[in-house]
C-alpha cells in the first residue's frame, strides 16, 4: 500500500534555526570574523558553513529547513519548463561566469523508516527513485537525510506535489491533506554556488535580478519584488510570497520557468527566497571500515573485500588489479589515489556506491591505492598559513566550513597548514571545487606535504560523523568495541556498546577494533581474571591486544568516565608509609627513570591509571580509579610496579544539574567580549548555555572556550564562581567525585554550591565548605 502521511493535528509552529548563536569561530589575521562568517554562511547569522542538520519536515526556518506540510509545493505548481530550455547543471545562462575546473562530487543518501520514531523496516536510498508506490509504509513514517538535498514527490515519475528534504532527522511531513510518497529525486548533488535569476517579463526578458544566497525580505519601499519568469541556474530554491520565509514556498529545481504557470504561481510577488545547500562530508561507521572493490565498472568482474590500506592494487595478494573499475564503501572514510603509494590526484570516498570513475570525481580512470582515515572526527580545527613553515604572516583559523578563503579576509595562497584536530578537505577552488586534499591532525610544512603541485587553497571543510548534529557538542563516550573471531578483523564479529559479563559460548575473539573510549578485557567471566586494557584503535591479533596466544577473552567492560587530573602516589611500605613517589604522567620504566620500583602501597588521587608488571607497559595489568590500596602485595601478588600510565579521555560534553533544585549550571550572558561571565542555575533555555566540558582540570562552557570556572576574590564561604580567562594564574582546577560533588583543587574542602535565599543573586554559583546539610552541593553530570 502507498505510504501516507498523517495529517491530523495543528500545523507545527515556526522553529528557529538551532545553529544561530553557535560557538563556531573564524579567526584570521585580517578581517572581522563575524563579518566573514555572515558573508560565508548558508543563512545563519553565525556564518555556519558546516553540516546543517535541521529538524526535518517540521519547521519553517529556512536556515534549518526541510519543508514538510508547510514547505510542500502548492497544488497548482506544474513541472513544465518550456520556452526557456533546461539549464543543465547551472552552467548555461550564466554570462561571463567562470566554470570551475573540477566539481567535487558529493554522495546523497536517505534512510526511510516505515514507521514513526525511526522504527520499522529501514530502506536506504542512494539515488533517484522513479516509483516508490509499491513500498509498504505505515500511516506515519520517519526519514533521515544523511547526505544531499532531495525532493519527495506525491506521484511516480517525479510529478505532483513535492516536499524538500534537507539534511537531518525528521518525522513525516504534515499538510492539509495526506501526502502519498510516489518518487524521490536527488537534486542538490555538488557544491556549486546556488544561483537564480528573476526576470521582470516572461521568457527571460526585461530587468534581471540574480541571487546566490538567502534573502529574507526582498521588498523595497514596501513593494514586493515581482518576477514573471525565472531561470534556476543551480541549486534547489524555495520562493515565498511573504517575507521572512512565511507561507508555503514554491520549490524550483534547475531549469527555465518562462511564466507564472510554469512554477504554479498566480501572483508574481516574491518576498523572500532561500537555496538548499549541501552540508559537509560525513562518515556513518568510522569504526567498521570495509570497501568492496571491483575490476570493472558497474560492480562487474573480479572483486574483493578490503578493510585496510592498499599501497598498490597491482600487488594486492590474490587479486592484482591495474586499477579499480567500481567500488562500494560499506563503512569508514577512505581516500583514493591516482597512483601507487598514496600519490597523485586524491578522491574523498564517503560511504556509498561508485559505479565508475566519474562518480568519485576522477580526472581519469586511474585509482591505484586506497587509504583509510583512522582518526577522531570531533572538534575540527585547522590553521592556514600564507608563509611556509608557519612563519609570520597572514593566517586564518577555521572550525567550520569556509567556501571561499577571501571571505575571511585571507587570500588563496597557503604554503603551510596545521591541522589542530579532526579531518579536513582543502580545495584548490572556491565552493569546494578543483583538486582536493584530505588533511589529518598534524603539520604540513609545504604544499608537497599535502600532495599539491602549487600553493592554491581557496576553500576547506571538515569531515563530520553522522549524529554529530552540532560540531561543538560531540562526546566520544558512546564508542563501542568490535570483536572478530579471526585475526585481521576476519570471520564472525560481535559489536558491543555496554559491558558484557559473559561472551557467547563458542565465540573466541582473535582481533578487535575499539571505537571510542577505553575498554577492559578479562579472561574470566563476570570481569574476573587477567585484565587487558585497550584504548581506541585497531588490534589485528591477540598479541597486539597484549594477550598470550592461548588467552581466551570471556568478559569486557568500558572504562568509566572521570573528571579529575591524573595523580598517583607509590609508597615503599604498607599503609602509605615509607618512601613516596608522586606521578602525574606515564612512566615507561620506573627503574629507567632512576626510581626503585619496590612498591607496597598505592594511592590514586585523580584520573584512572593502568599499572603494569614490567617496563614498557608489558606483563599483567591492573586498572585503578580513585582508590587506596594499603597492601599492594596482597592486591596484586607483586612487590613492585614496572611501568604505569593514566587513561587519556577524549573531550566530553555534559550538563551539570542540581539534584536538589532540578536546575542546570549555565551561563546566561554573551561573554564573548566580556572579561567575566556570570554562572547561575536555571532551567534549560535557548537564552543561556548549559553545555560544559572538562579540559586539563578546567571546567569550561562551550560559549567561552578561552574562559574557565574560577573563584574571584577571597575564597571563603559564599564566594562567587564565575567564568574568567583561563590564562589567569594560578590555574583553578576542579574535580567531580562519584557522589556528585564538584571540588575545588585550589581551595581545599571547598565545594561548588548555589547561594540560595531570597536576594537578587540567589541563583548564583558559589563555593562553600563541604556540608551534609546543604543538598545543593550534589550535582548530576549528564553526559551528552
Amino acid at each position: 500500500m502507498e505510504g501516507r502521511v498523517r495529517a491530523e493535528g495543528p500545523v507545527p509552529e515556526v522553529q528557529e534555526c538551532s545553529r544561530c548563536g553557535c560557538s563556531g569561530r573564524w579567526e584570521g589575521s585580517a578581517g572581522c570574523r563575524r563579518a566573514a562568517a555572515a558573508a560565508a554562511g548558508s543563512g545563519c547569522g553565525d556564518g555556519w558553513g558546516g553540516r546543517h542538520r535541521p529538524a526535518l519536515l517540521t519547521g519553517r526556518c529556512p536556515r534549518a529547513l526541510a519543508a514538510g506540510g508547510r514547505g510542500e509545493l502548492r497544488e497548482d505548481q506544474h513541472e513544465t519548463r518550456q520556452g526557456m530550455g533546461h539549464v543543465a547543471g547551472g552552467r548555461a545562462g550564466r554570462p561571463g561566469a567562470a566554470v570551475p575546473q573540477h566539481l567535487c562530487c558529493h554522495f546523497s543518501q536517505i534512510v526511510l523508516f516505515s514507521e514513526a520514531g525511526f522504527a520499522g523496516h529501514k530502506r536506504e536510498i542512494w539515488g533517484d527513485v522513479p516509483d516508490a508506490t509499491s513500498w509498504e509504509l505505515s500511516h506515519t513514517i520517519s526519514i533521515r537525510v544523511i547526505r544531499g538535498g532531495w525532493v519527495m514527490y506525491e506521484k511516480p515519475r517525479f510529478h505532483g506535489r513535492k516536499c524538500v528534504l534537507a539534511e537531518g532527522d525528521g518525522t513525516e511531513p504534515r499538510g492539509s491533506r495526506p501526502f502519498r510518497i510516489g518518487s524521490f529525486k536527488r537534486v542538490v548533488r555538488d557544491y556549486r554556488t546556488p544561483e537564480i535569476s528573476l526576470f521582470a517579463e516572461e521568457n527571460g526578458e526585461g530587468a534581471r535580478l540574480k541571487f546566490t544566497d538567502s534573502a529574507e525580505d526582498t521588498r523595497a519601499g514596501g513593494q514586493a519584488l515581482a518576477a514573471s519568469s525565472i531561470i534556476v541556474h543551480s541549486g534547489l530554491w524555495l520562493l515565498y510570497s511573504k517575507p521572512f520565509f512565511d507561507d508555503d514556498p514554491y520549490v524550483l529545481e534547475p531549469g527555465g520557468y518562462p511564466n507564472l504557470k510554469a512554477w504554479g504561481a498566480k501572483d508574481p510577488s516574491i518576498c523572500s527566497l532561500h537555496p538548499i545547500r549541501l552540508g559537509c562530508p560525513v562518515v556513518e561507521r568510522p569504526g567498521e571500515p570495509q570497501v568492496l572493490i571491483y575490476e570493472d565498472a558497474g560492480f562487474q568482474g573480479r572483486s574483493s573485500a578490503v578493510n585496510r590500506d592498499i599501497y598498490d592494487l597491482r600487488n594486492l595478494p590474490g587479486l592484482a588489479l591495474p586499477t579499480l573499475g567500481s567500488l562500494r564503501v560499506l563503512g569508514g572514510c577512505w581516500v583514493g589515489y591516482e597512483k601507487e603509494g598514496f600519490r597523485g590526484h586524491q578522491y574523498l570516498l564517503e560511504e556509498g556506491e561508485y559505479h565508475d570513475w566519474r562518480q568519485w570525481g576522477g580526472y581519469n580512470k586511474e585509482l591505484v591505492s586506497l587509504r583509510l582515515i583512522r582518526t577522531d572526527f570531533s572538534d575540527p580545527a585547522l590553521v592556514l598559513f600564507e608563509a611556509m613553515d608557519f612563519e609570520e604572516g597572514p593566517s586564518v583559523e577555521l572550525s567550520e566550513a569556509l567556501p571561499d578563503t577571501q571571505l575571511a579576509g585571507y587570500g588563496t595562497v597557503t604554503q603551510s597548514i596545521h591541522v589542530l584536530s579532526g579531518v579536513w578537505v582543502a580545495y584548490e577552488g572556491p565552493n569546494f571545487s578543483g583538486e582536493q586534499y584530505v588533511l589529518e591532525k598534524g603539520v604540513y610544512r609545504n604544499c608537497e606535504d599535502w600532495g599539491a603541485a602549487d600553493c592554491r587553497i581557496a576553500s576547506a571543510q571538515p569531515i563530520l560523523q553522522v549524529g554529530e548534529r552540532n560540531l561543538h557538542f560531540i562526546s566520544k563516550v558512546r564508542g563501542g568495541i568490535l570483536l572478530f573471531s579471526e585475526p585481521d578483523f576476519l570471520g564472525e564479529h560481535l559489536a558491543f556498546e555496554e559491558e558484557q559479563g559473559a561472551l557467547p559460548d563458542g565465540f573466541v575473539p582473535r582481533s578487535c577494533r575499539v571505537r571510542g573510549g577505553s575498554w577492559i578485557l578479562f579472561d574470566g567471566r563476570e570481569f574476573s581474571g587477567e585484565q587487558h586494557v585497550l584504548s581506541e584503535g585497531e588490534y589485528p591479533t591477540l598479541g597486539a591486544m597484549g594477550c598470550l596466544s592461548s588467552a581466551t577473552i570471556r568478559s569486557l567492560k568500558k572504562v568509566p568516565v572521570f573528571f579529575s587530573e591524573p595523580s598517583i602516589f607509590l609508597h615503599g611500605l604498607e599503609c602509605f608509609e615509607g618512601k613516596e613517589i608522586e606521578l602525574n604522567s606515564e612512566v615507561r620504566s620506573l627503574q629507567a627513570e632512576g626510581f626503585n620500583n619496590h612498591v607496597l602501597s598505592v594511592r590514586v588521587k585523580g584520573g584512572i591509571w593502568v599499572l603494569c608488571e614490567h617496563g614498557d607497559f608489558r606483563g599483567r595489568q591492573w586498572l585503578l580509579d580513585c582508590t587506596e590500596i594499603t597492601n599492594w602485595l596482597t592486591y596484586s601478588g607483586l612487590q613492585h610496579v614496572g611501568s604505569l600510565y593514566p587513561i587519556r579521555q577524549r573531550r566530553i560534553y555534559f550538563r551539570i544539574r542540581s539534584k536538589e533544585l532540578e536546575l542546570y549550571l549555565s551561563v546566561p550572558d554573551d561573554v564573548e567580549d566580556m572579561k567575566a561571565g556570570r554562572v547561575v542555575v536555571s532551567s534549560l533555555s535557548e537564552q543561556s548555555s548549559s553545555i560544559w566540558y572538562y579540559e586539563d582540570g578546567l571546567l569550561k562552557n562551550q560559549v567561552a572556550p578561552n574562559m574557565s570556572l574560577q573563584v574571584i576574590g577571597p575564597a571563603g564561604k559564599g564566594s562567587k564562581a564565575v567564568l574568567w580567562s583561563e590564562t589567569r594564574m594560578p590555574r583553578q582546577t576542579w574535580s567531580i567525585d562519584a557522589q556528585g560533588r564538584i571540588r575545588s583543587q585550589m581551595f581545599e574542602d571547598m565545594i561548588l554550591d548555589v547561594k540560595g535565599g531570597r536576594s537578587y543573586d540567589r541563583d548564583h554559583a558559589i563555593i562553600w565548605d563541604a556540608a551534609e546539610e546543604r543538598p545543593t552541593q550534589i550535582w548530576d553530570v549528564q553526559v551528552l
